[in-house]
């Protein structure tokens, strides 16, 4: 019960304070990080022993229950330093609120022994879940794990067998202990290498029946943990919390590069006489435009992120009510779109960084290759979310998820 006490006397200012704190050693580490391939154990104990993983841990087991906008503030934080850290710890934080919406006995496996287990996922259904007595058997690949290899569990998307004859496979998600799968080292790329984005391999793994939510029990507002909490934080449909979790890092991208780059600009004179060799380079206008550029799409992103967050937090929290495929839809798009802005305003800076600027050791190239990866992610493709949202708007059925 002291535990619990020490924890709920934390505040949501001084969370992201602590995140604040972290910036230096997170960007010390960030060549380190993506060399590696995974974010150091040594981070994640510090976002564990810094009470982060508690922010969507049900009080009952010794969390927080705070809202989203903490959480955003702290992943803007870490990725402004590091976009990879930035997108596994945000995970880390919010895969907490993925197992509260499991059956109570999920919660028991899960929390009883370690309030603060570091949980991966793929999300995606794949693989073939067998009914067996007691429970599931479950074989399977699992791609884009983020940060497995300094996880406790995994989530993992499945399609459950289907209750009748004849009847569709359902689609959901389970959670395995990293005790029972194995990884598969594959994780090449070219952005978000210090995610540590690999496969996490099944093989014929007895599940118990309790470890299974749908899909359709995410979207609508009774999922069983909810059942269970009875707290409106777990009310949100799945992608109109989860999804600002791997969204907000483009952002912080933008904002820890702008950071770098402004102040790589102390003294920093050109090189050779083709562009007037000697001269300050903050004195060229294309440079003052292209950092002007990138904080106007800055200021937009954040100003569009945090009022829909805002927005949801109001209906959902403070309302207690079940937003609709239009609020659904509002956060889809708000997640692309923040992307977008993040990526534009990246392209006007790596404009402007020069020979020296695509040295791997650079914060700006890396934090542009990170800010492209992530608008590669299929949640986030602006075409489809756009048109999504279009099609709301004409009348016609959305086609995609939200």
């Amino acid at each position: 019960m002291a535990a619990v006490q020490k924890l709920l006397d934390v505040s949501p200012d001084q969370l992201i304070q602590r995140a604040i704190d972290m910036r230096p050693m997170i960007a010390a580490q960030a060549d380190e990080t993506e060399r590696n391939r995974q974010v150091a154990q040594e981070i994640i104990d510090h976002v564990r022993n810094g009470d982060f993983f508690r922010i969507y841990l049900p009080k009952k087991f010794g969390g927080l229950e705070f809202d989203s906008a903490t959480a955003t503030r702290i992943s803007l934080e870490w990725s402004s330093a590091d976009v990879s850290t930035g997108w596994v710890c945000g995970l880390g934080i919010v895969h907490q609120w993925l197992v509260a919406q499991f059956p109570a006995d999920t919660h028991e496996e899960v929390w009883g022994d370690n309030p603060s287990p570091m949980i991966c996922g793929s999300y995606a259904p794949a693989g073939e879940m067998k009914e067996v007595e007691g429970g599931y058997s479950l074989t399977g690949e699992y791609h884009f794990s983020s940060g497995v290899d300094v996880s406790n569990w995994a989530i993992l998307g499945v399609f459950f067998p289907p209750r009748e004859d004849g009847a569709l496979p359902i689609p959901g998600f389970t959670i395995v202990p990293k005790s029972d799968f194995e990884i598969d080292d594959n994780w090449h790329v070219m952005g978000l290498t210090g995610t540590g984005s690999k496969t996490v391999v099944c093989q014929d793994l007895f599940i118990p029946a309790h470890r299974r939510v749908t899909f359709s029990e995410l979207v609508s507002g009774n999922s069983p943990g909810y059942q269970d909490l009875q707290n409106n934080l777990y009310r949100y449909p799945i992608l109109s919390l989860v999804a600002y979790a791997i969204s907000t890092p483009a952002v912080g991208a933008l904002n820890g590069a702008i950071d770098v780059f402004l102040d790589s600009m102390n003294g920093r004179k050109t090189r050779g006489a083709v562009v007037l060799g000697g001269s300050k380079v903050r004195d060229f206008q294309a440079v003052q435009m292209r950092v002007g550029r990138a904080v106007a799409n800055l200021k937009a992103a954040k100003a569009m992120l945090f009022s829909q967050i805002e927005e949801s937090r109001s209906a959902v929290m403070d309302r207690g009510e079940i937003l609709d495929v239009g609020g659904r839809l509002d956060n889809r798009l708000t997640q692309a779109k923040t992307v977008e802005l993040a990526v534009d305003g990246l392209d006007e800076l790596f404009g402007a960084v020069g020979g020296h600027g695509i040295h791997t050791s650079q914060h700006v190239q890396r934090a542009w290759r990170d800010a492209h990866a992530i608008a590669h992610h299929i949640s986030f493709n602006w075409d489809a979310l756009s048109s999504m949202y279009g099609q709301h708007l004409l009348g016609v059925e959305p086609q995609g998820q939200y």
